[in-house]
């Protein structure tokens, strides 16, 4: 009876709660099942954007209120990864030694490699953050951890200039980050929170932002192209307006300044000259440059490389340094017309003005150095969707959906006759999309 086979439902039920409590970001992230997903809808769902609107500042002794349109920005996230694990015991080894102590350490390893699957392209999500704060992360110096409370304060600065939420804030740091924050926190006053937070994989609240450690935080490598302000704007669209990228949320620009063969890698950071962030509940210009997160691009030497392009991927200069780069946050400028009123504008509005022709473009890190991706976000700025799988014609299956991640695990196994193996398979069919690259900034230590 030890090795008996427990009922498909018992097999589902214990992979998704040894997977849920293997994730890390799938945690930290708005979680959806969608049970309509299909080859008929592409594979895919809309998610909507929340709505701002501008201040009403209307005369405080009347009671008249200034025109608004409500403009929703929705974003299609593909339901197109797929993650699974399988185990094959044959009939002798079932007898032998496949106990229950062994079936248990084969679930857990097996739900790990399914928890790094779908943190690791949450992950990717994650480097979509336009925001970045500190120095020293593009190089491999590990002297740039973020080492200290203080150090990773900042970030929380950042998100509140935003206007993010001060609710459901998350952030992943790497395992260094988090050894050198608790080690300048021990010995000191610690309450009863941090002294059970400093026993896992979450770092002691430093702020209202909740902090864990992972290994998944993506790698990027920055481009041959030369750092420092090289770059220039070059005519084309200086800035557009939200009702027409609600959807997409990135623009074009086109720069030149770089010579022949340069690259430029998607996920790399810069700033253009005169082009500040935005307080737009405030309405007013932040003391700093607008960070923008390279997402795409093109030139006549690398062909196109569209938005959603895996991270790294390289975008080359053509023979005249020339070359398209897709922007995200894209720039929305205040006060100026998109056809219908100035509101849209206004209330959506990433940056104080626009670049002028010939602006300087500043390239963040020098050319091929390294660096980790580590943020901080508003829970609701990605979304998480799983949907459920086919149910098998053959052999025995079920399902488990878990109602806070939203992932949904289909466990089938079935017997090989001619061989004796016994398999045993967890799938799972999900997607995650970056909603608003203005809901999280990137940060490293000093």
């Amino acid at each position: 009876m030890a090795n008996q086979f427990l009922n498909a439902q018992e097999y589902a039920n214990s992979m998704l709660l040894l997977a849920k409590n293997q994730l890390v970001t799938g945690k930290l992230v708005s979680g959806k099942f969608k049970k309509d997903v299909s080859d008929e809808n592409g594979l895919s769902i809309s998610v909507k954007r929340p709505p701002r609107f501008s201040r009403n500042d209307a005369s405080a002794m009347s009671a008249a209120l200034a025109a608004q349109d409500l403009l929703t920005g929705s974003v299609s996230v593909a339901v197109n990864q797929y993650a699974k694990v399988h185990i094959s015991v044959g009939d002798i080894e079932y007898v032998q030694s496949y106990n229950q102590l062994m079936k248990n350490e084969t679930m857990k390893s097996a739900a790990s490699t399914l928890a790094h699957q779908i943190d690791a392209h949450l992950q990717s999500k994650v480097a979509k953050f336009s925001g970045y704060i500190g120095t020293g992360i593009f190089d491999t110096d590990p002297s740039h951890n973020i080492g200290t409370p203080a150090e990773f304060n900042r970030v929380h600065t950042r998100l509140m200039d935003l206007g993010v939420p001060n609710s459901d804030l998350v952030s992943t740091v790497l395992f260094d980050d988090a050894e050198e924050i608790r080690g300048s926190l021990i010995g000191g006053n610690i309450d009863g929170v941090n002294k059970t937070a400093l026993e896992k994989v979450r770092v002691p609240i430093l702020s209202e932002i909740d902090i864990y450690a992972t290994q998944q935080c993506p790698s990027l490598t920055v481009g041959t192209r030369v750092a420092g302000a090289t770059s220039l704007i070059d005519n084309g669209t200086l800035s557009v307006n939200y009702r027409d990228v609600k959807s997409t949320m990135v623009q074009t620009i086109h720069i030149d300044g770089q010579t022949s063969g340069k690259t430029i890698k998607v996920g790399e950071t810069l700033t253009i000259a005169g082009v500040y962030a935005y307080d737009w509940r405030n309405q007013v210009a932040l003391p700093y440059l607008q960070p923008f997160t390279v997402v795409g691009g093109a030139s006549t030497a690398s062909g196109s490389v569209p938005n959603g392009s895996a991270l790294g991927t390289a975008i080359t200069t053509d023979s005249g340094g020339d070359i398209d780069l897709i922007i995200s946050p894209p720039i929305v400028v205040p006060g100026t017309s998109d056809g219908v009123s100035t509101a849209g504008n206004t209330a959506f509005a990433t940056v104080s003005a626009a670049p002028v022709d010939g602006a300087a473009v500043t390239h963040l890190g020098a050319a091929g150095t390294t660096r980790r991706v580590r943020a901080a976000w508003h829970k609701s700025a990605i979304t998480l969707v799983s949907a459920r799988l086919q149910t098998p014609f053959t052999g025995e299956s079920s399902f488990a959906t878990d109602p806070e991640t939203g992932i949904s695990i289909r466990y089938w196994r079935g017997s090989d006759i001619s061989t004796g193996a016994h398999v045993h398979r967890w799938d799972c069919l999900y997607g995650a999309e970056n909603l608003d690259p203005l809901m999280g900034y990137q940060i490293s230590g000093s």
